[in-house]
């Protein structure tokens, strides 16, 4: 029997709650397909009938970019989804305001490739120097400026406006490429979720006696919700205090939260979206996250991307410069195929 409890559960009721879940996974780290492993398989077959496959681009619609004396066409068959973790506690209530979106300290580009059947994910550093669009009171964007990627979410009104800001400027880093969908959970969901599962063990890398005395580094130990969010959050008086560190750390506890989830089952998927619901927002209905599960366990994972660049501290504050070069190898490998 389920450590959840058994329940009657509605087809719409578990596909709405694999959907979250398994988008919930993927906004911590892009890896937590294994979320929906559910016991009835009868639920993956009906979940396919919400989801409508994505045109992809024409022939006509491919751009080619020359880098390097080399010429690239873009690929028909992509497709790439924005996942956010936002620095802040509560449900995404929203605001009226239109500059309190709270920040996305944490994204991740999931790019999957129809035609190669492969997937990769982009993980993008919060402090990424980049173009900004800028939202006005009345919701229009006059300009945008060179700031941290991870302000393109405070603008706007917490939910949908800021993530789609976010996804505009996203998709502006990568030489205008299209965004399919997105989701965003609140950091507080962090929490939540790991203790929904019984805690996610892993060695401690990081010298967290100014943080967290519970936390020694070296030792091996099973992070509860409370520890989990500040091991994949705080920089402030660890390691070299930036966000390269902390990416490091989160790469480690997702591989470790993967693991953990594997075995999940229905009741599970149900008891997380309850809890989860409110901390959400997402454009991506729940028979395409649940297609998109289905493709990231057939199709062949490809390493995890990062872009190199150099950190520097402006005003008191981390910005991270991206290398051109860098930037443009990974647009191509991305996006891109040569001809």
């Amino acid at each position: 029997m389920s450590r959840y409890g058994r329940r009657k559960i509605s087809r719409r009721d578990l596909l709405k709650a694999a959907g979250v879940v398994v988008l919930a996974g993927a906004a911590l780290g892009g890896g937590a397909y294994a979320l929906s492993r559910w016991e009835d398989s009868k639920y993956q077959v009906e979940a396919a009938d919400s989801y409508t496959t994505n045109d992809h681009r024409t022939e006509a619609e491919l751009k080619e970019v020359t880098y390097q004396g080399k010429t690239y066409r873009q690929r028909p068959k992509i497709e790439s989804y924005l996942f956010l973790g936002i620095d802040e506690m509560g449900p995404a209530v929203g605001t009226q305001s239109y500059i309190a979106g709270g920040q996305a300290d944490a994204q991740m580009l999931l790019v999957l490739d129809d035609e190669a059947k492969t997937w990769q994910v982009l993980q993008i550093n919060r402090d990424s120097m980049v173009e900004v669009p800028v939202i006005s009171m009345m919701g229009t964007v006059p300009y945008t400026i060179v700031q941290q990627i991870a302000l393109a979410h405070a603008y706007g009104n917490g939910r949908e406006q800021s993530c789609e800001n976010n996804v505009t400027a996203v998709s502006m880093m990568l030489d205008d490429q299209p965004i399919d969908g997105y989701f965003s959970l609140n950091m507080g969901g962090v929490g939540i979720l790991v203790d929904l599962i019984g805690g996610v063990t892993i060695t401690v890398t990081s010298d967290f006696s100014a943080v967290d005395p519970t936390l020694v580094e070296g030792e091996t130990v099973t992070l509860n919700g409370e520890q989990a969010f500040e091991y994949v959050r705080q920089r402030q008086d660890v390691d070299d205090q930036t966000n390269l560190a902390r990416m490091g750390r989160q790469r480690q506890f997702l591989k470790a939260f993967e693991e953990q989830v594997k075995d999940m089952d229905s009741d599970f998927a149900v008891t997380a979206y309850e809890e989860l619901s409110d901390y959400v927002i997402t454009n991506i209905a729940s028979g395409t996250a649940v297609d998109i599960a289905d493709r990231l366990k057939s199709y062949t994972e490809l390493p995890l991307l990062t872009i190199d660049g150099e950190n520097v501290v402006e005003d008191g504050y981390w910005a991270y410069y991206l290398d051109e070069d860098s930037l443009q190898q990974t647009i191509l490998q991305l996006f891109y195929e040569e001809i």
